[in-house]
């Protein structure tokens, strides 16, 4: 199964179980004890698709060999805050004396999803940032790909890399954030350098360009 069908596949069981959660709230479609069951079938078909939507051989064939581990700050703040929300939204409606609380199973499924993937990004460094002769690829919640004919220029500041494109966005790489930062930096320079992409007189300095 490739990665589409892994994101279609998850969307549809997590719509099936809101359904069937819901149903039974307002019309008793099955038992509560039935529905305990149903939810962790589902949870549990969720979880799996969730996992080969990162983990399946189209996607990893897509991964460079040799590539730099990219987290940024945010990376973690996002996950800790979907884990958290998911969570207490779980516990308030478990602790909760009306009839929605048979909702919390669904909150503690999706909280425990988040954290799975999470792990499985971080600990197969599904996240990163890599260089080539004539494009960056930038690997967080999607892949982007900067062409060098693309960038009108480049400002560093704070260790950061701020590349301005022509159309008037940007995009930043914290260098702070990438594993092997001095070979990340020997390899975006001569980027840089190959390139001709042109870079603010401060940040030329900085960078000793």
């Amino acid at each position: 199964m490739n990665s589409a069908k892994a994101i279609i596949g998850k969307n549809l069981v997590l719509i099936a179980l809101v359904i069937l959660t819901i149903s039974t709230l307002f019309r008793g479609t099955v038992s509560k004890a039935e529905l305990l069951i149903f939810q962790a079938i589902l949870g549990l078909l969720y979880a799996i698709l969730s996992y080969v939507e990162y983990n399946n051989t189209s996607y990893k064939a897509q991964l460079p060999v040799e590539r730099f581990a990219y987290y940024p700050g945010s990376f973690f703040t996002l996950r800790a805050l979907k884990v958290g929300i998911y969570t207490t939204f779980g516990l308030l409606l478990f602790a909760s004396p009306s009839a929605v609380k048979i909702i919390y199973p669904v909150c503690f499924i999706i909280a425990f999803t988040e954290l799975i993937i999470s792990l499985l990004k971080f600990n197969k460094k599904l996240c990163f940032v890599n260089v080539y002769a004539n494009y960056v690829l930038i690997a967080l919640e999607d892949m982007e790909k900067i062409f060098a004919s693309e960038v009108d220029y480049i400002e560093y500041r704070h260790e950061i890399f701020y590349i301005i494109k022509k159309n008037g966005r940007s995009t930043t790489i914290k260098t702070f954030s990438i594993d092997n930062q001095e070979l990340f930096m020997t390899k975006i320079l001569d980027w840089i350098r190959n390139n001709n992409i042109n870079v603010s007189a401060e940040s030329k300095q900085k960078l000793g360009l």
